[in-house]
């Protein structure tokens, strides 16, 4: 037999990865269909596809032959174009991760996501931790032995480390530690002094609920519009479990939740997820169906979210195009309570609360330092997860204050431990980090952007957003595709200044070291 050449292996690699990915993209819709359309009975023929799904991808990515194509072709890497060097090396990442696991602890890894979907949407209300208990100590123990096989093959610190690689790929756990103790003693001087500052305001108007589903849900197509959501290319709806973006980038599917007697979480819900949707949305189409046609990890991902979220919809300018509109869906024109300064009083208010998605910009990175300690001494064996609840509890009240009354507002709240995504946590904060530190470029690049957000076009800051990181998928490391966007290694200044102007009255400028070197291997490709 023949043997390949490195020409003809990579091009092996590429039809294999471009069936995988459109699998990929599959499960992802059987996913969120169930949560959008699916007839509850069907959950457990639902979950037995997506995990065929799941099975026959690890079958595609860990045939013995795949691991010669990818010999043969790094073997020949010197004759590969650099789009399609960084390709290759992106695909033997994801071959290691894959074939770190053994045929068992694949479909059980496989398996926490469509079990754990439904355990999750069925109990996290009641609060009722032992109807769950098991099922979380389940999905860390197939998390911890995940972590665990993958740890020596990645070249990795610990079992974490290589759960965290998962989502966020060369991000590694001294420097989140590093920026997050950093972050976390800025924020407990910040969190106390805004809430003192603010005791002095003038009190926000209380809104004129009950606002219906079908009303909230006009508002947030509205605003999804104005963010530029393609609805050619994908669909929103309201569920409700937890608000999430899924599917493919011509097939996007964004959902939030609503509740009556406020519209405010339901809205801002949407706007983060169409800020996930608008990254899948721009990746770059010539490198579609490729490892370095994808996005970039969860880090970056999250920093497209709060780009809008945390950024763009925090503004003054913001909360005029959104009075506007809420005032005419609503039937309210002119009620003082949707005003652009009481909406702004009520979204940009200090007040420490027990749900991650509900909270305030200024405690949110609080919770996230919370749940990635509290993690991470899970899988390390420090901490029972069984234990959970009160060791939750007992966090929380440090970093915040508060104490939660029932495991809904506490332990059970959030969908990521049950479908075993152990090391997503991190990416959210690090990712809010990011966002700040994109959009304070973006508009000293362009000044139009706040000017015309509030007019809802928000087409200068997408258009920044999309040169500068959705079209560039990933052809380079997070670390680099930060730096050529913004001239400077990530760093918290941009993050820290964005709350101190807006809670503090004044920049950032409590010692802080904010611009490190990076760590070694903390890179990929």
């Amino acid at each position: 037999m023949a043997v390949l050449s490195a020409q003809n292996a990579y091009g092996e690699l590429k039809k294999r990865y471009a069936q995988i990915i459109k699998m990929e993209y599959g499960a992802n819709i059987l996913s969120k269909d169930a949560e959008t359309a699916m007839a509850p009975g069907s959950a457990k023929d639902r979950e037995e596809q997506i995990t065929a799904i799941k099975m026959a991808q690890h079958h595609l990515i860990s045939e013995p032959k795949v691991e010669e194509w990818l010999n043969i072709a790094e073997a020949g890497v010197s004759g590969l174009n650099p789009v399609d060097r960084r390709n290759l090396a992106l695909m033997r990442h994801h071959w290691t991760h894959e074939n770190a696991l053994d045929p068992a602890l694949a479909e059980a890894y496989a398996q926490l996501e469509p079990q754990g979907v439904g355990i999750h949407v069925a109990h996290y209300r009641s609060g009722d931790w032992s109807q769950v208990r098991d099922w979380y100590a389940h999905s860390f123990a197939v998390a911890r032995e995940v972590g665990q096989a993958k740890k020596d093959k990645l070249g990795v610190a610990s079992a974490y480390e290589a759960l965290v690689d998962r989502f966020s790929p060369g991000i590694r756990v001294a420097l989140i530690e590093r920026e997050f103790a950093a972050l976390s003693q800025a924020l407990r001087v910040m969190i106390p002094e805004a809430l003192e500052r603010q005791a002095f305001e003038t009190p926000s108007l209380p809104l004129k609920g009950p606002f219906s589903e079908e009303k909230q849900m006009e508002l947030n197509h509205r605003m999804a519009k104005a963010v530029g959501f393609d609805y050619n290319r994908g669909r929103f709806d309201a569920i409700k479990g937890h608000p999430s973006s899924n599917g493919s980038p011509d097939d996007n599917r964004i959902s939030t939740r609503c509740k009556e007697e406020d519209f405010l979480p339901s809205l801002f819900g949407a706007v983060h997820e169409t800020g996930h949707a608008m990254y899948e949305q721009g990746l770059p189409v010539q490198h579609r169906y490729q490892p370095v046609g994808n996005n970039l990890g969860m880090a970056i991902h999250e920093s497209q979210s709060m780009s809008i979220e945390y950024q763009a919809c925090m503004t003054g300018e913001f909360f005029e195009l959104l009075a506007k509109h809420a005032q005419e869906v609503f039937g309210q024109v002119g009620d003082p309570s949707l005003s652009p300064e009481n909406l702004y009083k009520l979204v940009c208010r200090v007040q420490p609360s027990f749900i991650r998605v509900e909270a305030d910009e200024l405690t949110y990175s609080m919770h996230v330092i919370m749940r990635f300690e509290l993690e991470k001494a899970i899988i390390e064996g420090r901490l029972d997860p069984k234990d959970l609840p009160e060791a939750w509890n007992d966090s929380i009240q440090s970093k915040l204050g508060i104490r939660p009354s029932n495991n809904a507002e506490g332990c059970m709240q959030d969908v990521h431990w049950p479908v075993g995504i152990q090391g997503y946590f991190p990416a959210y904060t690090l990712g809010a980090m990011t966002a700040a530190q994109f959009f304070a470029t973006a508009t000293r690049q362009r000044p139009e952007i706040k000017p015309e957000i509030a007019r809802g076009n928000f087409a200068p800051l997408t258009g920044w957003l999309n040169e500068h990181v959705h079209s560039r998928g990933s052809l380079v490391t997070a670390e680099q595709l930060i730096l050529d966007a913004t001239g400077e290694p990530l760093n918290a200044r941009h993050y820290l200044n964005h709350f101190s102007q807006p809670y503090l009255g004044r920049p950032y400028t409590a010692p802080q070291p904010v611009s490190v070197a990076p760590l070694p291997g903390n890179t990929l490709g």
